[in-house]
């Protein structure tokens, strides 16, 4: 019996396929049973990118009838009174998992790359999921070493968020532990196959990098995938081993077990409801060193404190789904923008009552208010004390903060009466609290050194936050100096991002770090700053990154990832050609309904490249009529064309200086070497010249 839960959490429904197979069918595969089940919180909102949107922007439209923007606002305040409905969200709901603490006010989420390697001693087991099979475990080297996951699928959450609206589903294998992790088809680029990863540190002598692996069927798993014929519309993603059971709370200190030196194989703990954990088969191993085995089924939060967990980098493990926290900070940062920008839209009060109620429950009040920390966001479990706090990729959580001070200036700007001086003064102590924690604990301090899309999202957060403490100048100061500093090495002449393309979804990864680009970008224009025509030290602007990245084919990742991108690019520095429009048309053919469309209009953006162009060519216009504005064009672009023919040498980034290897994620290394060719790639024919809005 073959048995298939699906969740599609696009329209938000489950179902269930069963279907048998012939019992002979199943002898050589040692009656394997397939169980796909997806870990998805159901009702989740639907979260837009992070984004800014020009407060006095928004006033002006209040009431107003741009028909160009009519669909997008009406969804805005439908989407407004749908997700409130949901609301509030609370930190202390926690599904039974504690953070290390133990204190529920505590945000909490698990590294989502992470995963169990538990190399058990087989001899003598009694913790058998079939403890009558005559296979005693031995290890007669039979075993096809693992696989690495590597990436695949749209699945956003490796960035601590909820669902993109994209179905996914995870395939679970009880009986042969050796096949965990084998993927029904290749990562989109192979780029991870550059990267180094690494196990969390246990001890020093344990450490050490490993390049990852070529991914490969046995036969035994070729023959697998050849037996189960899915439905052509459910995508089969991964093979895990089967969950357990649901969480309970997360032990403090580890059980007494030895913790492995060495593995070759994987097991996933996963989180199904039903039963307390099953035993699971032994895990073959090809070492002499093993942990002893339990003689007992354990608990996952057992596995948790007692397995080492390894780094998949783009394989979310499905468990850490069931740690609400993130999913949580999502839908309320989302919901509480769509409810201030329909408040100003409309002046209904409700809108207003809904995003203070939320604000309220998540950061002020005593009891469900969050602590202004990330100390145990993205915990990667194993033993010790180093896996009993957070790592710096948890940050990236908390990047909706944006949204939130977004929606309280919009509030204030529309005089709304639910944001009372008490309101303000508790969040401006929140506030200044959370800098306060970004800049001086261990965990801030690390993000704000890294140099791919964890330090930009830093800066969104960061800039926020200062924003809405009355501090413009140190948002000021912290933008441009990212402008200045880590900017510089982020996108190459022909408009790659190293730092990303090298990653598992490389796809996925140069749309995130757009996201974090433009929204720091949108934040200097607030504050009067055009960041938009900031380059690289390869002359690269945002544009050139986005064009770079719009020409490519995603090769199943989710092209729809760039949409709000290229309306913001249009928005910023134009689009005289239709390019922009025409990519939107084609594969988003509905944009102009989408939240972004009214976010993403040059009005909207008075210091970006094209706002400026259109009034300052209007006014030149006026004054020098006979004036050869289109010769003037041609003559520029040449001498543009001539200076691009001379390519800037290649100098690894600054971040290098003090390190051969950096690293851009939990485990995940890369060196100057690997990235090099990156930075080395020829400009494509796709891209615009950074000049190409100035007249």
């Amino acid at each position: 019996m073959c048995t298939i839960w699906y969740y599609d959490s696009s329209p938000r429904f489950t179902f269930c396929l069963s279907w048998s197979y012939p019992s002979a069918m199943l002898t050589s595969l040692d009656h394997i049973t397939l169980y796909c089940a997806v870990l998805a919180a159901a009702g989740s909102v639907l979260a837009d990118s992070n984004d800014w949107v020009n407060i006095q922007y928004v006033l002006k439209q209040a009431g107003g009838s741009n028909s160009d923007t009519s669909a997008a606002r009406q969804n805005i305040i439908s989407n407004a009174g749908s997700t409130a409905k949901q609301g509030p969200w609370s930190v202390i709901t926690k599904n039974k998992a504690l953070p290390p603490s133990g204190n529920t006010h505590d945000y909490l989420s698990w590294a989502p790359y992470h995963w169990p390697d538990c190399n058990w001693c087989s001899k003598g087991t009694t913790h058998l999921s079939n403890p009558d099979d005559p296979d005693d475990g031995d290890d007669d080297g039979s075993d096809p070493p693992d696989a690495d996951p590597g990436a695949g699928g749209s699945n956003s959450y490796e960035d601590g968020g909820s669902d993109d609206g994209t179905p996914e589903v995870a395939l679970f294998v009880l009986g042969n532990p050796s096949s965990a992790f084998v993927k029904s088809k290749r990562s989109a680029f192979d780029a991870h196959h550059r990267m180094m990863r690494r196990r969390r540190e246990l001890s020093t002598a344990e450490s050490s990098p490993s390049k990852t692996q070529d991914l490969a069927l046995s036969s035994s798993e070729a023959e697998l995938l050849a037996l189960v014929e899915l439905p052509a519309q459910l995508p089969v993603l991964d093979i895990l081993s089967f969950p357990s059971s649901f969480p309970t709370v997360l032990p403090t200190q580890p059980p007494a077990v030895n913790a492995p030196t060495s593995s070759t194989t994987q097991s996933s703990i996963g989180t199904v409801a039903g039963t307390p954990a099953p035993a699971e088969a032994p895990a073959k191993t090809q070492s002499s060193k093993c942990t002893p085995s339990p003689t007992r089924s354990l608990a996952p939060s057992a596995t948790w404190t007692t397995c080492p967990y390894f780094v998949h980098d783009g394989k979310v493990n499905p468990d850490v789904r069931t740690i609400p926290d993130s999913p949580a900070v999502v839908d309320m940062t989302q919901s509480t923008l769509y409810n201030a920008l329909a408040y100003t839209l409309q002046k209904a009060g409700t809108y207003s009552q809904n995003a203070a109620t939320f604000i309220d429950t998540w950061f002020l009040s005593s009891a469900t208010a969050m602590h202004p920390n990330m100390n145990f966001g993205q915990l990667v479990r194993g033993p010790g004390p180093d896996h009993q706090v957070g790592t710096f990729t948890g940050v990236l959580d908390l990047r909706g903060l944006v949204k939130v001070v977004n929606a309280i200036q919009l509030l204030k700007g529309a005089g709304s009466p639910d944001w009372t001086a008490a309101r303000e003064k508790a969040m401006t102590t929140w506030m200044n609290q959370y800098i306060s924690w970004l800049q001086t604990s261990d965990i801030g301090k690390e993000t704000a050194s890294k140099v791919n899309n964890h330090l930009s999202f830093y800066i969104n957060q960061f800039a926020a936050a200062k924003m809405y403490t009355g501090d413009t100048a140190g948002a000021t100061t912290a933008l441009k100096n990212y402008f200045s500093n880590q900017f510089l090495d982020q996108i190459a002449a022909s408009g790659e991002q190293p730092f990303e393309a090298v990653r598992t979804r490389p796809y996925h990864y140069r749309c995130f770090n757009l996201e974090a680009m433009i929204t720091n970008a949108k934040l200097g224009d607030q504050l009067g700053l055009d960041l938009w025509t900031a380059k690289s030290k390869y002359g690269s602007t945002i544009q050139t990154a986005l064009d770079y990245t719009m020409g490519l084919d995603p090769k199943g990742e989710d092209v729809s990832d760039i949409f709000p991108h290229v309306a913001a690019v249009a928005a910023a520095y134009g689009d005289p050609k239709g390019k922009y429009a025409g990519f939107l048309q084609k594969n988003a053919g509905n944009y102009k309904s989408q939240p972004f469309w009214f976010y993403d209009q040059t009005i909207a953006l008075s210091n970006a490249p094209a706002a400026k162009v259109k009034h300052s060519r209007g006014f030149v216009r006026s004054l020098l009529p006979a004036v050869d504005f289109a010769g003037m064009k041609a003559l520029f672009s040449h001498a543009v064309v001539a200076v691009e023919d001379t390519p800037i040498p290649f100098t690894c980034p600054a971040v290098f200086d003090d390190s051969p290897e950096v690293e851009i994620d939990d485990g995940i290394f890369v060196t100057c070497d690997e990235l090099k060719p990156f930075y080395e790639l020829p400009i494509p024919p796709w891209v615009s010249n950074a000049s190409s809005t100035v007249l």
